[in-house]
This record gives structure tokens, sequence and C-alpha cells, in this order.
């Protein structure tokens, strides 16, 4: 049979184009960049491509999580997110099927996730003895912007306080094209959710042996920062899941109600309260010279500062179970829940009733939902009801004074576990009055514009915790403190000391003398004079376009300033900033400044009120943040004398 020479070339160039469409199908393109909408890139550092999450319940101990997601990694902002970081705990969870790759900004793999390039290692902290908390990660090689990391994997769980909740943005400035959570329920068992700001509620499939529940959202664009906010699910889809009947190591429990789920702790805890006959004696004998149970409850509570240090120990079950409290007496060490239980222990030996608290800790922490009962605490702490009042006990700390909670759990809902089960409380808060900075400064100016600055100051309630750490630094970490806190070009102290006033309200104070060079500024015969030496308010908030949050003041405080600025032989006072007052919904500002007997007299005053404002109110707070600034940066001038 004969082919023409032209037909051959024909079916040979066909082939070859067929060859090569192959061959580009093969090298599979996902996730180009420029596929993205201009309104998912702006403002944002990363754009969640698709995030896949499955949590599919086995019974009330077992369960599996199922992720598979895409990240693109706009900017160096985002780095963080490119890497795979899974937390497991090694009796809990299993970590299986990892997989990951790596794309360009064109859509093409240029890395793949293999075995040896996977860690696992220890998360065990620097204030651990033991936990059996592991991490499983990966690190993507240097890349230019922007990138795209694919992950996927299986959590397998073998014992369930927690069910998985679903947050598709959890930061500032992060896009997501696509997110859905799936949870698949047999039908024997029930659990709780808590749906918010939502648009579209979960979609329910009933089966014949399990329901089906998903959400998904689409086409978020990144938030900017919203300042004085509160948590994210405030203003941004979030679920929040929690068993009914839950079993964790042969221990089982329900979460259906606060007073269910206190019963599950007071269970853990049966017999470990037990102390050594001796060390009950010697609690005895310390406080059998008490007046009341106040007085007999501070012993106690200083006697265990002083014996203890603080030591974390979570492993499996170990991670809400309290060591027993005649372990911690020998060995005088234990994390929140064994200092708590110690604690109580002991308060037990002076005769005093306490209880064991639950409390979800942090500054910022997104306190518990009062209404959605879940295991949402990190911490634990002492409820101690003494002389018609109620103490707050931090067992962890060395230093905090007795009934000081402190700012990392205070006013927020806590877990009191009680005989019968566990009741709901809210810590203590602190009010304006008692979160109080009083000082007191000298400014001595000479001719040249040079100053002597001397100031006396009390920080109180909160504020103390902000001189805590100068307090207790060594003497040249002190100086850079002090230094850094001013914030006057080249300031040089000469002299400082600190004193702790201990109570449960505390406070310190704090005495500087140094010398400010060019506090004043000289322009020709006039001397510009800062009113305001220290802690001058700098920065406004930002603006905010589209303002999402309420706004959030979390404390209460008073700050008063009087200072003296002494006016320097030949010279006389030209000009003074009028009396400055300003009112707002969230505190009030003022400063009243005169001169008399050779110096100017300023007075400042400012307060702010705790509370949850509406979110269109925010730029009423900006523009009370503007006054401030301008009045804080009030000047006087000084013009020399006529000889």
């Amino acid at each position: 049979m004969h082919i023409s020479m032209d037909l051959f070339k024909h079916r040979f160039c066909t082939l070859a184009l067929l060859i090569i469409g192959l061959s580009l199908s093969a090298a599979e393109i996902k996730y180009p960049v420029n596929t993205l909408p201009d309104s998912l890139k702006a403002n944002a550092m990363i754009v969640i491509r698709n995030w896949n999450q499955k949590f599919e319940i086995k019974s009330i101990g077992k369960g599996t999580e199922t992720y598979s997601y895409a990240i693109t990694i706009l900017n160096e902002n985002g780095l963080d997110y490119a890497e795979l970081y899974v937390p497991y705990s090694v009796k809990l969870q299993k970590v299986q099927n990892i997989k990951g790759s790596v794309y360009n900004k064109e859509g093409e793999k240029i890395e793949s996730l293999t075995q040896d390039k996977l860690s696992d290692f220890s998360a065990i902290s620097g204030y651990s003895l033991y936990e059996d908390d592991r991490v499983k990660s990966f690190t993507p090689k240097t890349l230019s912007y922007p990138f795209t990391v694919e992950y996927s994997y299986d959590i397998v769980w073998d014992g369930l306080l927690f069910y998985p909740g679903w947050q598709p943005v959890d930061d500032y400035n992060v896009s997501v094209e696509a997110s859905n959570f799936t949870i698949v329920c047999p039908k024997n068992i029930t659990f709780r959710y808590r749906e918010y700001s939502l648009k579209n509620p979960a979609e329910i499939i009933q089966g014949d042996d399990v329901t089906t529940y998903k959400w998904a959202v689409s086409s978020l664009v990144a938030m900017l920062e919203q300042p004085f906010s509160g948590p994210f699910r405030d203003f941004s889809p979030t679920v929040m899941c929690a068993p009914n009947d839950f079993e964790i190591e042969g221990y089982q429990g329900n979460m259906s109600s606060w007073k269910s789920m206190g019963k599950f702790i007071a269970d853990l805890n049966i017999g470990r309260d037990q102390l050594p006959e001796e060390t009950k004696a010697l609690i005895k004998e310390k406080v059998k010279n008490c007046h009341s149970d106040y007085e007999k409850a501070k012993v106690v509570y200083e006697y265990m500062q002083g014996k203890t240090r603080y030591l974390n120990i979570a492993v499996g079950i170990g991670g809400w179970q309290p060591i027993p409290a005649e372990t911690v007496d020998r060995l005088g060490y234990g994390d929140c829940k064994a200092l708590s239980n110690y604690t109580k222990s002991l308060l037990d030996a002076a005769g005093i009733k306490s209880y064991y608290t639950l409390i979800r800790a942090g500054r910022n922490a997104s306190t518990t939902q009062p209404a959605f009962p879940s295991n949402s605490f990190n911490h634990a702490i002492l409820c101690v009801p003494v002389d018609k009042d109620t103490i707050w006990l931090e067992c962890t700390n060395q230093h905090m004074p007795f009934g000081y909670i402190g700012s990392s759990t205070y006013d927020r809902p806590a877990l009191v576990i009680t005989e019968n089960g566990g009741r709901l409380v809210h810590t203590r808060s602190y009010s304006a009055n008692e979160n109080q900075l009083i000082r007191n400064t000298s400014v001595q100016l000479d001719a040249t514009g040079n100053a002597l600055l001397s100031t006396s100051s009390v920080h109180k309630g909160l504020l103390y915790e902000n001189k805590l750490g100068v307090y207790l630094s060594g003497t040249e970490d002190r100086k850079k403190m002090i230094l850094n806190e001013i914030n006057l070009p080249g300031a040089f102290l000469n002299q400082f000391d600190y004193k702790e006033m201990r109570s449960e309200v505390p406070a310190i104070s704090e005495n500087i003398n140094m010398d400010a060079p060019r506090y004043a500024t000289m322009a020709g015969t006039r001397m510009i004079v800062a009113l305001i030496p220290l802690d001058r308010q700098r920065e406004v908030p930002k603006k905010v376009n589209k303002r999402l949050s309420d706004v959030i003041i979390r404390n209460s405080k008073i700050a008063i300033d009087t200072i003296t600025i002494s006016i320097p032989d030949g010279y006389q006072v030209e000009s003074i900033p009028g009396a400055i007052k300003t009112e707002s919904r969230f505190g009030t500002y003022s400063l009243e400044s005169s001169a008399r007997d050779n110096a100017l007299i300023c007075i400042r005053r400012i307060e702010m009120r705790k509370g949850k404002f509406p979110a269109d109110s925010y730029n009423e707070l900006v523009d009370f943040y503007k006054k401030v600034v301008t009045a804080d940066n009030s000047k006087v001038s000084l013009k020399k004398a006529a000889t």
C-alpha cells in the first residue's frame, strides 16, 4: 500500500500535536493567580482558594476530621499561612494521609510534600514537664510571590471533649474564594451548634442512618483591621459546635448544660484532694491565730505560692484532670489544674470552702458563650466565698497579690465546679476608680531649653500590670524599659525606684529623676515648651470605611497628671492654651493650664469608659482621639523679657 509523503507529513503533524496536547494536560495547571478577581486581591495578604472541612462523628468518643484546602500567598505578610502546621495529641489523635503541593503564580506545580520533608516534633513548651502534644509540619522552600499551597490530611480522634468549629476568615486581610464545612452525625447521636454572622444557615440532609449538616460561603473580600473590636465571630462567619454526650479515655459525660459539664469535671477530680496528715497539721497551725476566714485564706494562698512553682503537665485526659494534691505537696510543682486543686485542698484543711473553677484566660480571648455550653476553657483558677465576698485566686503566679485576678481572667464567665455540678458565674471587674494612674511631674527648665524632670506616680488596679515587669526586672533592664516608655530623645536617668503595694487592688509607685536635654525648642528669643512630658497620646485609631464590629472598650480607667514647669530666669509667658474639655460616650478629657509664681501649672485628666458601642459610633471614637492627640501636643510659648 502506497502512502504519499504529504499524507504522511499530515498524519505525523497531527500525531505530534496530539502528543503535545496530552503532555500539556499532564502538566496540570491549578490555581493560577490571574484567575482571581481583583475584589479578592484588594487589601489581602492571602486568598483561600478553597477550604473543605468535614467532621464525621463515629460514636460519642470517636470521630474523623478531613481537611483539604488551597491558599494563595500574595505577599510576605501572609507567609505564615504557607506552612502546614498540624498539632495533635499522641494519646487522643492520629494524623494520616498528609499530602501537599506548591504552585507558582501561573499555577504550575513547583514542589511536592514528600515524607522526608515532613517534620514531626514535640510541641512541649519551656514551662512544661511533659506533654504528649506534637506537631506535624512542612514549610515550602523560599519562593517568589504570589504562590499557592495545597494541603490535605485526616485527623482521627479517640476521645471527644471538643467538636471542631468553622471560621472561614480568622484574620484581617484574608479573602475567601470558597469555603465549606460538613458534619456527618449518626441518627443516635445529638450535638449542638451555633451560627454567627452567617447569611445562610446550615443545609440539613436527612439520611437513613446519618444526618448531614453543610455550611458554605464564597467571595468573602478581605477585611481591614477593625480597632477596638470584639471576637471575630461577632462580625465574620463562624460555626461553633459541641457534643451532648461524649467519652474520653473511659470517662463519659454530658455537655448539654453547664451543670452536667461541671459534674463531669467534678468526677474527674474525685479523690485527688487528699493531703498528708503533717501538711494538714501545718496549715491548721499557720491559721490558728487568724481572726477571719479572709485572713486564713490569705495565709494559705501565700503558703502555696512560696512552696510551689508552675509546670505544665498535659497528657491525654491529664490535660483536664489535675494530678493529686499529695503529689503537688511532695514535688512542689504543678500546672493550673494541679495548683488550683492543691490550693483548694489546703483551704479545706484550714476549714475554708472553695471551688475549683474553669475559665478562658487571655487578655483578648474570645469569652465563653453563656447560652452555649461547650469546652471553651483553657485555664483553672479558684473561687473562694469568704466573709460575704468572693475572692478569685490565680494559683499559677508566685507573685500575684492575694485576691487580685489580673487582666488575663477578670470580667468574664467562669465555670465554678460545685457538689451539684457546674455553675456559670462572672469574675470580678475593676472600676475606673480602681484602675487609676495618678502622677505628679516637675520640669525644671534652664535658659537653654534643657530640663531636669522628676516624676512620681502610682499605677493602680489593672494598670499595676503595666509596671509589674519593670518592678520585677534587674537594674539594667529597668533602665532600658523606662527609657523606652518615656520616649524622650536623649533622656538620661539619674535615679529611679519602685514600690509595690499588694492588695486585692494592687498598685506600684514609680519615682524617676532624669535629665531631658532640649526638652524645649529654642526659636530666637522664644522657647516653645510641651505641656505634657509623659504618656502623651500620639496615635489616632485608623479610619475604617466599612466598620463591621461593635466598638469594644474593655476597661474603665482614669489618668490624672499634674505638671509643674518652672519658667527660667529672664523669660515670661507669651501665650498659654486655654482650658480644653472634650466629652464623648467613650470618655472625657480635660486640660487646664495657668501661670503663677514663675511656674506653669498644668492638670490633665482623661477617663475612658468600659462598654460595647454600636459599629456606627466608631468615627466618634476616632474624633475623640484626634482631639486628645491635639490637646496633648499643646505648647506654651515663653519669650525673653526685654532688658
